[in-house]
């Protein structure tokens, strides 16, 4: 005979349940010994095992139990060392028999769950929630069948079970895949193991027992958060409920409130709290505040007359009401004094300010986030958070000058910072605005160029002095230099033409920066560009016959 092995036990969920969760758990049986050989739900220790188990409505009423939904069983294992079980069902029916036969129930069952494989877990309740509730009309005798079909066997899981006084169990099993489709006869029993059922017991009833903030007329005038505690006096747990509320006959916005509260018989617990909203309440006025729920579970409440609480609340301490700091949130600029004022209460306030001054006002010329608490001999407090943004004065370095040596000179600001606006004046009748590069044509002159850079707390103004001389000249000297190829990415070759003789020269980037220097020997300057950035440099070259400017673009 093959050797039944031990049985463990598995603990499933049901997510998609669409009923609510079950309010009592009842064991049928109460035997502690274990066994891993028929008539258990998880035996492996062949192919399959079918098993109807009977259980009499008397077991259930002595249980307390009452008509009603079940919404799920289970088995308790104490070791699992069997294999898993493919297509395991769960069937369940009422009966008027009883006692089993070998002659198996066929008709009025219902599946309630079914699972490709069933893995059961050690020293745990495996349960099998339903897809949907069974009614149980309270009368009647219960039919539990539970099946499995393997391709191959090995031992068994161990199950909890009873002895009864009449054959509870019908068991078959054997090395076959038709077990469950087209079972044998097989055998009864007098044992039996112990099942584990989930009872959902009506009604929805959920209602108010006290209105926890404020709790009392001890508290202080102006704004309160209302809070309420809601109660689940049903056997249901509560997933969402509407509670509703006023003050003084006014109805506020309702909340719906989503749970889940539990039940009295459950170690969570039948209560939750609920924030409702805010209320102003004036000093030494009589409030009336009603809440009241509705809708427990979507479904009306079985049992309105302990939905509703009223009460009176009176603020009996005089509250720091309507309290801001002036100004709000602002932007300075540096230099600036700014005075926070934390307003005058009565009831002689004492102020505390986040960098610890104790007065009225705060002095400050730094930005930063600031608050205050202000309290009274009440013991009422309040307090208040803003934000001062220091906005700092423009700043630059200098103004970037390139001449060109084309009669035209190209600006930038070297180092800006803080700069809203640019507003250039270049003497010569051009302005113009922004950053830069601005390229500016001159003809042969001093002239006073200027830029004025500007934000929001103030103004800096830079000024250069430009001397356009021979502008005619040095754009046909200009001509008597070639640079090439241009644009260069590597060897740049600068070659004078006629007499022309290459003394040395500089190269500036944009920003007026001088990023090369060479002495010239010879007729002709060969330069290495790779190590230089992509983008326009000008080179100043000193000559036998004066100094001239030339573009250059490198590429990479």
């Amino acid at each position: 005979m093959k050797t039944a092995l031990l049985g463990a036990f598995l603990a499933l969920s049901s997510a998609g349940a669409a009923f609510a969760q079950p309010v009592s758990s009842l064991v049928v049986g109460t035997g502690t010994a274990a066994m891993g050989s028929p008539p258990i739900p998880y035996y492996t220790g062949w192919w399959g095992s079918k098993n109807q188990y009977l259980v009499l409505a008397s077991e259930l009423t002595a249980l307390g139990a009452v008509a009603g939904d079940i919404a799920g069983i289970g088995f308790e294992v104490t070791t699992a060392s069997g294999l898993p079980m493919t297509n395991f069902e769960v069937k369940i029916g009422l009966t008027t028999a009883t006692a089993l036969t070998t002659t198996w129930v066929t008709t009025g069952l219902t599946s309630v769950y079914t699972i490709a494989t069933l893995n059961p877990v050690a020293n745990s309740i495996n349960t099998h929630p339903f897809n949907a509730p069974f009614y149980w009309d309270g009368v009647s005798n219960i039919i539990i069948e539970t099946c499995f079909n393997n391709s191959s066997w090995s031992g068994s899981h161990n199950v909890v079970y009873s002895t009864t006084s009449f054959a509870s169990s019908h068991t078959y099993y054997a090395d076959i895949g038709t077990v469950c489709s087209a079972p044998s006869t097989g055998y009864t029993y007098t044992q039996r193991p112990n099942i584990h059922m989930e009872f959902i017991v009506p009604p929805d009833n959920a209602g108010i027992t006290a209105i926890t903030n404020p709790a009392n007329n001890v508290f202080c005038s102006g704004p309160q958060v209302v809070k309420a505690n809601i109660h689940n006096f049903g056997s249901n747990i509560i997933n969402n409920v509407t509670v509703n509320w006023s003050v003084n006959g006014i109805t506020q916005p309702s909340v719906a409130f989503t749970g889940p509260i539990d039940m009295e018989n459950t170690p969570a617990g039948p209560d939750a709290e609920v924030t409702l909203g805010t209320v102003n309440f004036p000093f030494g006025v009589d409030q009336n505040v009603r809440v009241w729920t509705t809708m427990p579970n979507g479904v009306a409440d079985t049992d309105p007359d302990n939905d509703s609480l009223t009460v009176v609340r009176n603020a009996e301490l005089l509250g720091i009401n309507d309290f801001l700091i002036s100004p709000q949130d602002t932007t300075i600029c540096e230099g600036d004094l700014l005075v926070l004022d934390a307003g005058e209460h009565p009831k002689n306030p004492i102020y505390i300010w986040s960098n610890g001054t104790l007065e009225q006002q705060l002095n400050t010329s730094t930005g930063g986030t600031f608050w205050v608490k202000v309290q009274n001999t009440d013991g009422c407090v309040a307090r208040d958070t803003i934000t001062v943004t220091l906005h700092p004065d423009p700043v630059a370095n200098s103004i970037a000058i390139v001449d060109n040596g084309d009669g035209t000179f190209t600006f930038n600001i070297i180092g800006a910072q803080n700069v809203d606006n640019y507003v250039w004046n270049f003497g010569n009748g051009e302005t113009r605005t922004g950053p830069g590069p601005h390229v500016i044509p001159y003809a042969d002159g001093v002239y006073d160029a200027s830029v004025v850079l500007s934000n929001q707390c103030g103004e800096l103004t830079l000024t250069r002095v430009i001397t356009a001389v021979g502008i005619d000249d040095l754009a046909k000297l200009g001509r008597e230099l070639q640079v090439y190829p241009n644009p260069g990415s590597d060897l740049v070759t600068i070659r004078p033409k006629g007499d022309v003789v290459i003394k040395e020269l500089t190269m500036f980037n944009l920003l007026g920066q001088k990023v090369h220097h060479a002495v010239v020997k010879g007729n002709q300057y060969e330069m290495n560009v790779k190590g230089f950035a992509a983008g326009m440099y000008s080179i100043m070259i000193e000559t036998n016959k004066g100094t001239a400017n030339k573009k250059l673009e490198i590429v990479r």
